[in-house]
């Protein structure tokens, strides 16, 4: 229809150029004749060629600075079945807007370290969250994020043409080598301690006592019978330790012993709670600030059972040593990811989930402001937590995608728009699943290992991969099965034989993808295929599927404006390199 358009458009233009020559005035026709013999022995004039397009997602000139931000899980689909937004909706309104096609497979290590490099999964050598490296014991298992990349990334190339890089944090630069290290930056931290459920009983309890001659502890509350507390060691082993008091207070007087107001107490002072209920407990070290954030989730009168919460310790891992300080000092502690285990209360889950947002937002924009950089890499998770676990609870999910929007008008109102350039994308979307396959049970007596994730599966054996492929095609639930380095040789469906990372070293002699509402594990636990958690969402299917295409937004110093139409996520990287006025990765495509 717009082609069509345009055409009838032109038409009417030519019509109107004819019509007016036409009523030129007579006096043309009456040139001298040595004008008209001038004019007829002119060569013609050479065609008017019209220069070709820049290709979608170009940039337009080069930036000051170019803050990429990524959030982990944030689908086209899924993003534009909300409404108010007003931070996204602005991005599209006011810059460019592309709906990205991830690689296959469309997993979070493969498809960053895509943005890193512009280069395909197979040439990366980032095949899949999990899978096997040629060489290494057969049961050990590679990981996506941690294995060594395998051409140049952006923070290469970058730094090698001297530009300063930060990563507040970003898959893959966590500084554990030198090319996995930005000029400065966070990485994605486990906990130091896990998270668990203390239930204290009355006999955990203790009245107020000190020696004869000592004076007493200052009573910070009004109390109708005896305080009692009761400690809790906080420790990080080798590291840093506290005592922690729980207090119980008999506000009423009643004449009865019944407690009723909890407090936590260490080193001598009284911690606050927050607006939820949560107290944060902390400890600086030499290395690094310490801390957790834990809750009282019910508690006894009798004091019979009071249930805590007791949240895992953690610290942030920055460097150099002065951005770990300036992280610490103005921002806090690293405040550990959330708690997925199914069967806690969801508001624990959706309290950390908006928790650590908090923490990655004010740290970004704290960067932003303070540190100097050229490129910054950043990365919020929120929206594929939330999805993993809950995605067919609409509330949880809501809450996701407005901290991501939060963080983009955050970061957006950090930056000058005249010198900066934002780019917001995605790595993937996310599906519901509601069948669970253990390969590795479906493997069992048979010489074959497989490491999986997500949708797929990587499966290593030194026997006729044939039956194998037989057997996974007999369940039903594969959509795409290939041997290593065959064509067209034993696919379900109506599936092509071309997979992304098929032909890369450390692929599996098997690849096989599953149906998008099944999710792949390494389990061999039986049965080998089961139902799946309940309000599980997953990804790493192929590309082909459009609910697991991401989205990029573009806006400021060198953005192009308006849509851009459907984009390979390779294109990012180039585009990236545009903005900064570099060469690309050398692998970019």
């Amino acid at each position: 229809m717009k082609a069509e358009g345009r055409k009838q458009k032109a038409e009417v233009r030519t019509t109107k150029r004819i019509s007016h020559f036409s009523l030129l005035p007579s006096a043309f026709c009456l040139l001298p004749s040595f004008a008209l013999f001038f004019f007829a022995c002119a060569p013609p004039p050479p065609p008017r060629t019209t220069p070709a397009p820049p290709p979608p997602l170009t940039a337009t000139a080069t930036a000051r600075r170019v803050i990429l931000v990524s959030f982990d899980g944030l689908g086209a689909d899924a993003l534009a079945s909300q409404t108010d937004l007003p931070a996204f909706e602005a991005l599209a309104r006011d810059g460019a807007s592309a709906r990205i096609i991830p690689v296959t497979p469309t997993a979070t290590s493969c498809a960053h370290v895509t943005i890193l490099t512009g280069a395909q999964p197979e040439v990366h050598g980032v095949i899949a969250n999990r899978f096997h490296v040629a060489g290494t014991p057969w049961d050990e298992t590679a990981r996506g994020l941690e294995v060594p990349i395998e051409v140049e990334t952006l923070v290469e190339a970058a730094r090698a043409q001297g530009k300063r890089v930060g990563s507040v944090p970003f898959p893959t630069v966590d500084a554990r080598t030198s090319s996995r290290t930005s000029d400065f930056g966070f990485a994605w931290t486990a906990s130091a301690t896990m998270p668990r459920m203390i239930h204290l009983a009355r006999t955990d309890f203790h009245r107020e006592w000190v020696p004869p001659t000592w004076s007493a502890r200052p009573q910070r509350r009004a109390s109708y019978s005896p305080v009692m507390r009761a400690r809790i060691e906080w420790s990080v082993p080798q590291k840093t330790q506290a005592d922690v008091d729980v207090v119980a207070y008999d506000t009423t007087n009643d004449a009865m012993e019944n407690y009723d107001v909890f407090a936590i107490e260490s080193a001598n002072r009284e911690i606050a709670t927050d607006a939820r209920g949560w107290f944060a407990i902390s400890a600086q070290t030499s290395e690094a600030l310490y801390g957790s954030w834990s809750k009282i989730l019910s508690a006894d009168a009798k004091l019979n059972d009071v249930a805590i919460y007791w949240g895992a310790i953690s610290r942030t891992d920055a460097w150099p040593a002065s951005f770990q300080t300036l992280l610490d000092s103005e921002i806090g502690f690293w405040p550990g990811v959330a708690d997925e285990r199914r069967g806690l209360d969801p508001s624990i889950f959706t309290d950390q989930m908006n928790r650590l947002a908090d923490f990655m937002t004010r740290a970004q924009t704290l960067t932003i402001q303070r540190m100097p950089f050229d490129l910054l890499l950043a990365y919020q998770p929120d929206v594929d937590t939330a999805s993993h676990t809950h995605i067919g609870d609409a509330a949880i999910v809501r809450d996701a995608f407005v901290d991501a929007d939060h963080a983009v008008a955050a970061i957006r109102a950090s930056l000058d728009p005249t010198r900066d350039a934002l780019i917001i994308t995605g790595d993937h979307g996310l599906v519901p699943i509601d069948t669970e396959v253990h390969v590795n049970a479906l493997l069992a007596g048979k010489p074959w290992r497989a490491f999986a994730s997500g949708h797929v599966a990587h499966l290593y054996g030194n026997e006729d991969p044939d039956a194998i492929v037989a057997m996974l095609n007999a369940t039903g639930l594969f959509e795409q099965i290939t041997k290593k380095f065959v064509g067209a040789a034993a696919l379900s469906g109506t599936a092509t034989a071309e997979v992304s990372g098929s032909h890369n070293r450390n692929s599996g002699d098997v690849v096989a993808y599953a149906k998008l509402n099944v999710q792949l594990t390494p389990s061999s636990d039986v049965p080998a295929i089961g139902q799946a958690p309940p309000s599980a969402g997953n990804h790493g299917g192929l590309n082909t599927h459009r609910e697991l295409h991401t989205v990029l937004f573009a806006t400021g110093a060198g953005a192009p404006n308006g849509p851009q139409g459907e984009i390979s996520q390779t294109r990012i990287a180039r585009f990236v390199s545009q903005l900064l006025g570099i060469r690309a990765p050398s692998a970019a495509e």
